[in-house]
C-alpha cells in the first residue's frame, strides 16, 4: 500500500544545504539570504521551560558531541520550519528515525544526524521519545492565505524572520513562516490564497493515495507512521521536496518518492499548507 508519509523526519537540526545536496526551493530548505547578517542570540519563541520527568539528554545533551534536543525542537518539542514538532509524536517513529539515523539508512543534509544518534545508547533514544510522546500535540503555525506577506529574511542560523517595520512583499509560490507572538501558535505562515481548499483535496484522495489511509483520522498519526496534522508547513513541504529528489532514504521512502514525484510546486505548498493548518 502507498504510504503518505510526508514527514518521516522526526528529529532534526536546522539545515544550511547548498543547492546541490537539496534540490528544491530556498524557502523550504531554509537557505540562509547572503546578505544576513550574524545572527542575533534569539529569533525563535524561547524553549518552555522542561516538563517534569524531562531526561536528560533532552534537557543538556550529552557533552560536545550531542546537543541537548531542546537546544532545536525545544523541551516543548514544537521545533519550527528550522525543525521538526515532535511534541506528542508517536514514541515508536521517533526511535525508527533515530536507528535509520544511526545505521546510516537516512541522512540528513548537514550529516550531523547519524554522529548524534551513534553517540546516543538505544536507552537513551527511548527515553527521549517516551518524553516527548508524552506531551500533548500542539500547533506548529497560524496558517494566513494572503497574496503578499511581511517582508522577512532567511539568517545565517537557518532561522526566517521579519524585517523591522510593515513592508510587504509577494507572497508568489512561497510559504512564509516566522516566529511570533501568538497564543493559538509560536509561529505565522503565509500561504496563497486557495491553498486550503486545494490542499484538501490533494491530501484527501485527489492526487494522491489518501493520507488518512495511513496516516490515520485526521493525520493524526497511525502505529509508527508520523502525525502530520498541525505540524510546519515549511517543514513538510521541504520533506516532500526531499522525497521527490531521492534524498530521504529510510522506511517508506521509496513508495514517498514515486507520490511526491507526480507532485508539482503548488501541489507541495498546498498540501503542506492544509495538513499545517489541522487540530493536531
Amino acid at each position: 500500500m502507498k504510504r503518505f508519509s510526508v514527514l518521516l523526519a522526526a528529529l532534526a537540526l536546522p539545515l544550511s544545504a547548498s543547492a546541490a545536496q537539496a534540490p528544491g526551493p530556498d524557502w523550504a530548505f531554509m537557505t540562509p539570504d547572503p546578505n544576513a547578517p550574524a545572527p542575533a542570540a534569539a529569533n525563535a519563541p524561547a524553549p518552555a521551560a522542561p516538563q517534569p520527568g524531562a531526561p536528560a539528554i533532552v534537557v543538556s545533551g550529552k557533552g560536545a558531541a550531542v546537543p541537548a534536543c531542546s537546544s532545536c525542537h525545544g523541551a516543548s518539542g514544537v521545533g519550527g520550519p528550522h525543525s521538526a514538532n515532535i511534541r506528542g509524536q508517536n514514541a515508536d517513529y521517533i526511535v525508527r528515525q533515530m536507528m535509520d539515523f544511526k545505521s546510516g539508512t537516512r541522512r540528513s543534509p548537514l550529516a550531523t544526524h547519524g554522529p548524534i544518534a551513534g553517540a546516543l545508547t538505544d536507552a537513551e533514544i527511548a527515553a527521549a521519545a517516551k518524553y516527548y510522546d508524552g506531551l500533548s500535540p500542539m500547533r506548529s503555525a497560524r496558517i494566513v492565505e494572503a497574496a503578499n506577506a511581511p517582508k522577512t529574511m532567511i539568517g545565517r542560523n537557518n532561522q526566517r524572520t521579519k524585517l523591522p517595520g510593515n513592508a510587504t512583499e509577494p507572497l508568489g509560490k512561497r510559504i512564509v513562516e516566522f516566529a511570533e507572538a501568538s497564543p493559538q501558535a509560536p509561529f505565522v505562515a503565509y500561504v496563497p490564497p486557495g491553498s486550503l481548499a486545494a490542499g484538501k483535496t490533494i491530501t484527501g484522495g485527489g492526487k494522491v493515495e489518501e493520507c488518512a489511509s495511513c496516516h490515520g483520522d485526521g493525520l493524526k498519526g497511525s502505529e509508527d507512521l508520523p502525525r502530520l496534522a498541525g505540524r510546519s508547513p515549511t517543514y513538510i513541504a521541504r520533506q516532500l521536496y526531499q522525497f521527490k529528489n531521492g534524498l530521504r532514504k529510510g522506511g517508506y521512502a521509496d513508495v514517498m518518492k514515486d507520490i511526491a514525484s507526480g507532485l508539482n510546486d503548488d501541489d507541495i505548498i498546498a498540501a503542506a499548507a492544509y495538513v499545517g493548518s489541522l487540530d493536531p
